[in-house]
Formats: structure tokens, sequence, C-alpha cells
């Protein structure tokens, strides 16, 4: 024979009782079937753990251990009933992940389909949202993870990872003269008709970015703003103006559009992509996508086609060393 959990539980309820005709009302069976478990427990067990009588039944010393070890032991059983249902229900409820447009170019769709392979169950919704936006879904609990353009603000209890940095280049129609370089200045822009994003939507990046063009000795003439980078580069490629973008851009593919790296633009000032989430309380499958993200990270960290530094490096590998 072998002690299960029904044995258990059996008796406990005939050790709460201590009556069988009780016991077998509250177990939803007959009094004859309940007192044979017991005697095969007993057999089993190699010693009793009742004092029956006519009138009552009592516990033995050895059935008072036995009744504190069974009640412990289905206790634990519930618990893990419990905590496997939870978990089963926390993985079946899925993510809602906000993202800013930007973040379809690089990690997210790669951090997607690698989440996805590991956890097939767990349903992911995507939800197009602003920084702002997202932060506000964040703090109330309707975000469960957001691709962002940090700093982020009003936002306790939320962590931000930087996980791209993307250097600001310079978009030119393919027509302008300035197309046949390879590298240029700000002073190039100079008299440009100019199109950036609104100061309201990023005014930490907006203000660097004009007083970099200051420090360059010209005021930028903006002609038209855009929200969107792919409406920007469209104006672009249109002939409207030039601008500054992230390097990262180029993967929107924009026919018309020259992307040129700016030598003297700081190189601290970049268009940076993070993710954020709310640790306290997170639970399996928001911890797993962190991860998944985190782990990517690296191979997107930033466009080293337009990095000062990587830029250097490959001049210096091309050009031949000048003999002594």
């Amino acid at each position: 024979m072998t002690i299960e959990l029904r044995h258990f539980r059996q008796f406990a309820v005939l050790g709460e009782e201590l009556h069988f005709g009780r016991a077998a009302a509250r177990l939803g069976m007959a009094q004859p079937p309940l007192s044979q478990s017991i005697r095969r427990i007993e057999d089993h067990l190699g010693f009793p753990l009742l004092v029956r009588s006519r009138r009552h039944v009592e516990l033995t010393p050895a059935g008072r251990v036995f009744l504190g070890e069974a009640r412990r032991t289905l206790a634990q059983a519930d618990d893990a009933i419990l905590l496997g249902r939870r978990a089963a229900a926390e993985e079946m409820a899925g993510l809602n992940i906000g993202f800013v447009v930007s973040a379809l170019f690089g990690l997210l769709p790669a951090a997607i389909r690698a989440f996805r392979l590991r956890f097939p169950q767990v349903g992911v919704r995507l939800d197009q949202r602003s920084t702002n936006e997202q932060t506000a879904g964040l703090v109330q609990g309707d975000v469960d993870a957001g691709f962002l353009h940090p700093p982020i603000h009003d936002a306790a209890g939320i962590t931000v990872r930087t996980i791209r940095q993307d250097p600001m280049v310079a978009a030119v129609p393919e027509t302008h003269a300035l197309a046949l370089r390879t590298e240029l200045r700000l002073a190039d822009l100079a008299g440009e008709p100019m199109i950036l994003f609104p100061h309201v939507q990023g005014p930490n990046l907006h203000g660097r970015l004009t007083h970099a063009c200051r420090m360059a000795g010209f005021v930028p003439r903006i002609v038209q703003e855009a929200r969107q980078m792919q409406v920007i580069l469209t104006l672009v490629a249109a002939g409207m103006g030039v601008s500054m973008v992230p390097s990262g851009t180029r993967a929107m593919n924009i026919d018309g559009v020259r992307l040129l790296p700016i030598a003297d633009m700081p190189r601290d000032l970049t268009w940076d992509m993070a993710i954020a989430w709310r640790p306290k309380g997170a639970g399996r499958p928001l911890r797993s996508f962190i991860e998944t993200v985190l782990e990517l990270a690296p191979e997107y960290a930033t466009d080293t086609d337009f990095c000062p530094s990587a830029r250097t490096s490959r001049i210096a590998e091309a050009e031949p060393a000048e003999s002594a």
C-alpha cells in the first residue's frame, strides 16, 4: 500500500471529529469504507493511530503526532496547487508592451521573436504610445514594459535601462550638393531650411541640437516640424529642407535621402532608446522578457557605421602606413 493524500485527508478529518460517522459524512463516504481505510493505514504504518471503543474514538500518542504531520502535508499540497495555478494564470495573462515608432527599427522585433521562441504560451500585445503615455501606463499598471526615449519624469518605482544610443547625423536630399560629400560639419547646415521634431516632443535633445548649431556659428532656420522620423525623412526627400536625425533611421529605407556623419557633432549628443518597467511585483513572464531584451541589447547598442571612433578605425585600416 502507498499512503496518498486522500488517506492523510481522511485521517485529518477523523482526528478532528473523533467519530467515524461524522467524519464519513464530512468526507462524503460511507462509514465502513472509512473504517477500512484507517485500518489499512495503521497496518501499513505498523502501529495504531486510534483507541476505539463503542462510545468514542481517541488518538494514540503516535496518532497525535501523525495527525499534526498529516495536516502539514495537506497544507503544503494545497499551497503547491495554489502557487501552480497562480503561475499558470500569470503566464496566460500575457504582456502589454508599449513602444515608440522608432523602436520598430531596432531591438524590439528581435526581442519579441526571441521571447516568443522561449515562451510561446505567453501572449504579447504591442501598444504604440509616446514616451509620456508609456510612463503613465507603467505607473498605472496597464503597460508592463515600454520602449521609450529617456529621460522620463514622475515615474517613482520605474526602472529605466538605456539599450541604444544613436549619434545624430545629417539628412539631406540626394539631389543636394551636400549629398556628394562623405562627411559634414555643423556649419555646412547654416542657412539651409531645416526640418526638426517639435521642441515639446523632446525638449532636452531639441535644445542641445540647436545649442550645438549656435556653437558652430549659426541659428538653425527651422521651416517645418514633424513628430515622426518617417515624416521628417519624407519631407527631406521631397527637397523641403535638411535635418538632423538619429543614425538608426537609415533602417527606414526612405528613398531620396542621404545620411551623412557630422564630424563636430558632440559625441554625447545621442538619440537614446531605453526599456522601462516596474520591478516590484513583476511576474515571471515580464522578468524573462526584460532578461531577453538586456541579453540582446549589446548587439543593438549603437550604430557603428556612424560612430566617430569606428569611422576613424576603418580609415586607419584602409590607408597604407607611410614608409620610414
